[in-house]
């Protein structure tokens, strides 16, 4: 089985990968068991490994250990917080965590799985640059995730960027998008960026770039020392953002900037990768590769884009950008159609903007007549088998407080109810939100709402 720690200050890739000589997750826990939980657990690990994986401790708090999937992921999910997001099914366990400074992830996954998704899986379990051989078969290559297009021309081939970058604590690792120049290839990428204007949706990475390609220069090997030059990428400075537009602006701006030490750069003709060093001991990633380099490593290209935008490999869900990958937790939403009914489904990315637009006006009294076709009028998110199989918790409720609130929160109700009971959700756990607008109609209709004397109320499912 592999254990990967995926952590800003492992090494240039920002991730350490370990194959251990069980071939199942479960295997390897039943035979370190007993040593790991002998003494100070996280110690142990330290020892063996070479270094801290934050909060994979919390597999061998106490008790006897797991006898199948099923106790480890109940395990797993009772000993980490509220914060962190523990995924399990019967061939792995992928957690998020977080630690001091940012985010952090591990994940624990047999052979077996590793061999039978290597599109999900071929980057996370990757060690080392990218490749650099080049043999596209027939058919080129197809992106595993919607990329977000930059430019096309008329010309042959598409050059992919994926920065993974730590944008901040709560933001750190996935969410990035992989942005795509459609009609060029990497050994005419320097050319083509130069004729570009940019938009608001090209990232301060690409603008940076392309502002330090000099005129006369055909690849971008200069220009990425150059950017190794530029002051901030996180939170840079704003007078550093004043002018992106001219080459000798931008030269101007870090003239006297001192260089990064320890960034590793290595470009090849059709894959090139930037190992930047950003602040303390981190490492972001900056890949450019073309459809010829995507073709050759279909597996390793698409979970790269994948390893990008989920903090989860496995993840398969839809969700918002800004949503957790969680293979248990869903968001159900109940939404105004064209023919003026209100129906419930779940939300998915072409959601993101109505239900933020629902989001800011939800606390405020919106009169009936600007309710238009397309609006959200509830949203309630739901964790499944959370801390149990057999339990829930809900972690985001809000209803309209329009005329149409009280059908929202039975309509609402009456979805998640049926989910619940299909699921085997017997009862809630954690905090239920009934103080809020409609909050006591809803919960009521899902179950049987209990009072506790010496904890939080919960429900019985109905």
């Amino acid at each position: 089985m592999y254990l990967i720690y995926r952590s800003w200050d492992q090494g240039v890739l920002g991730k350490r990968v370990w194959r251990m000589p069980q071939p199942t997750v479960l295997e390897w826990v039943h035979d370190v068991w007993e040593d790991a939980t002998a003494g100070d657990t996280y110690e142990w690990f330290e020892r063996e490994l070479g270094t801290g994986i934050w909060d994979l401790a919390a597999l061998f708090r106490g008790g006897a250990r797991p006898r199948n999937m099923e106790e480890l992921r109940t395990l797993a999910r009772t000993g980490v917080s509220e914060l962190q997001q523990c995924n399990v099914d019967a061939h792995s366990v992928r957690v998020l965590a977080d630690s001091l400074w940012y985010e952090v992830a591990y994940y624990l996954v047999d052979d077996s799985a590793v061999a039978a998704s290597p599109g999900l899986w071929s980057y996370a379990v990757h060690d080392g640059p990218l490749p650099a051989t080049v043999n596209t078969p027939a058919g080129g290559f197809t992106p595993p995730w919607k990329t977000v297009d930059l430019a096309g021309s008329s010309g042959t081939g598409t050059v992919y960027a994926v920065l993974l970058t730590c944008r901040a604590r709560h933001f750190s690792i996935g969410r990035d998008d992989t942005y795509a120049f459609r009609g060029v290839r990497l050994p005419e990428f320097a050319a083509a960026l130069r004729s570009l204007g940019t938009t608001g949706e090209w990232p301060l990475e690409l603008m940076v770039l392309r502002s330090l390609i000099a005129p006369d220069e055909d690849g971008i090997a200069a220009a990425l020392e150059r950017c190794n030059r530029w002051p901030g990428y996180a939170e840079p400075p704003d007078d550093y953002l004043a002018d992106l537009s001219s080459h000798a602006a931008a030269l101007e701006l870090i003239r006297t900037a001192r260089g990064r030490e320890g960034t590793v750069i290595h470009v090849d003709e059709h894959v090139v990768q930037m190992l930047i060093a950003e602040w303390g001991e981190t490492r972001e990633q900056w890949f450019f590769f073309d459809d010829r380099w995507a073709g050759g490593h279909p597996d390793l290209a698409a979970s790269l884009m994948w390893f990008a935008y989920h903090w989860d490999p496995l993840c398969s869900r839809h969700h918002f950008r800004d949503k957790p990958c969680s293979d248990n937790r869903v968001l159900y939403i109940a939404v105004m159609e064209e023919d003026g009914r209100v129906r419930v489904r779940e939300a998915g990315p072409m959601d993101d903007e109505r239900f933020w637009k629902f989001y800011r006006w939800h606390h405020s009294r919106r009169p009936l007549g600007e309710v238009t076709a397309g609006d959200v009028l509830g949203a309630v998110e739901v964790q499944f088998q959370q801390p149990a199989p057999d339990s829930c918790r809900f972690t985001e409720f809000q209803i309209t407080r329009t005329s149409h609130g009280p059908a929202v929160a039975a309509m609402l109700a009456d979805r998640i109810r049926h989910d619940l009971k299909e699921a085997g959700i017997t009862r809630s756990d954690g905090w239920l939100q009934t103080r809020y607008p409609h909050g006591s109609r809803f919960f009521r209709a899902v179950g049987r709402l209990r009072r506790s004397a010496d904890g939080p109320d919960f429900l019985v499912i109905a």
